[in-house]
């Protein structure tokens, strides 16, 4: 089973002819983009040209372009907003779906004395909810600070920090199925774990569309006082910088970033892309780097860490 956030990514076999989508596309008024440069729609800037690219809004648009797609099996991608998905220089000829315009909206669904319950589409970018919170005195997501990308694949990730994961504060979310079918996943049957979230009883792949946060009021000085422990670990982060975020998951009771600096590889380079400085976890571009830059650095960094200390660095990117 592949969960689809928007931060994921995930490709499907089929045979359908790029003109047919197309043709299919402009009849529904769906917003497409032929030989786009991928490098604009990841975080580190990275990428070569995808013949075809889909830009759903609504669940209505997801499930025509899934059809569509499905009618003749034709391979393709979902992601998000590429916060954590490195594109190779090769062209992409299956069609690429990006949940970068994806509803958004959010609003207070029920409130239950200090309980509120924000529902938000799925392309709501945490920042965005964060900044909702902050002025409207709720609490309860301040964990979101500094993490990138958009409600969907945070959910779908079980992101968050070592104070509190998204999981934790997760009511119930909406998804639609890769067959076309829509469910309501209540807190009971969803099954979240370190970056991952499994769905009891729903077998294939399913997309995320909207979720349901549990947060409570609060008032503003609590806020910010929650809110310094995150800008405080954050400003070791290469915000600033291009990045795809977190490379590698870490260990169990172990920091990734540390192991890496442990091992003699802070500030290590390929070509234009580096371990950061700042924190050993982050690979940044400065300036001109080429895929094969990062996913070098990311085989050293394995091969090392495996070899010095015993210990297996797994990927949380995705690589299409």
């Amino acid at each position: 089973m592949i969960s689809i956030g928007i931060m994921d990514t995930y490709s499907r076999k089929s045979g359908l002819s790029g003109q047919d989508a197309v043709n299919g596309l402009k009849t529904a008024g769906i917003e497409f983009l032929e030989n786009g440069n991928m490098s604009a729609y990841s975080s580190i800037k990275i990428g070569g040209t995808a013949d075809l690219m889909i830009f759903p809004k609504n669940e209505e648009e997801l499930l025509f372009i899934l059809n569509l797609l499905k009618a003749n099996l034709s391979d393709y991608y979902i992601i998000g907003r590429g916060t954590n998905v490195l594109f190779k220089d090769d062209r992409i000829c299956s069609p690429v779906i990006s949940f970068k315009k994806f509803a958004a909206n959010f609003y207070e669904n029920k409130k239950n004395g200090s309980e509120i319950i924000l529902e938000a589409g799925s392309g709501a970018s945490l920042s965005k909810i964060l900044n909702y919170a902050i002025k409207n005195d709720i609490g309860g997501c301040e964990f979101f600070y500094g993490i990138p990308g958009t409600l969907g694949g945070a959910v779908a990730m079980n992101a968050g920090s070592k104070e509190s994961v998204i999981g934790n504060i997760i009511e119930k979310i909406e998804i639609i199925t890769d067959a076309g079918d829509k469910f309501t996943v209540k807190k009971d049957g969803m099954k979240f774990s370190y970056r991952n979230l499994e769905i009891k009883d729903i077998g294939g792949n399913y997309f995320i569309t909207k979720a349901y946060l549990t947060l409570l009021k609060s008032n503003g000085l609590k806020i910010s006082e929650n809110m310094e422990i995150f800008k405080k670990r954050k400003s070791s982060q290469p915000l600033g910088e291009y990045s795809l975020g977190c490379i590698f998951k870490n260990p169990s009771g172990q920091c990734a970033g540390k192991i890496i600096e442990e091992i003699g590889l802070k500030g290590f380079s390929q070509g234009d892309a580096a371990v950061s400085q700042k924190h050993a976890n982050f690979i940044i571009n400065k300036g001109g780097a080429r895929p094969e830059d990062i996913t070098s650095l990311i085989k050293i960094i394995q091969e090392k860490a495996l070899s010095i200390k015993n210990i297996k660095l797994n990927t949380e990117i995705k690589i299409i």
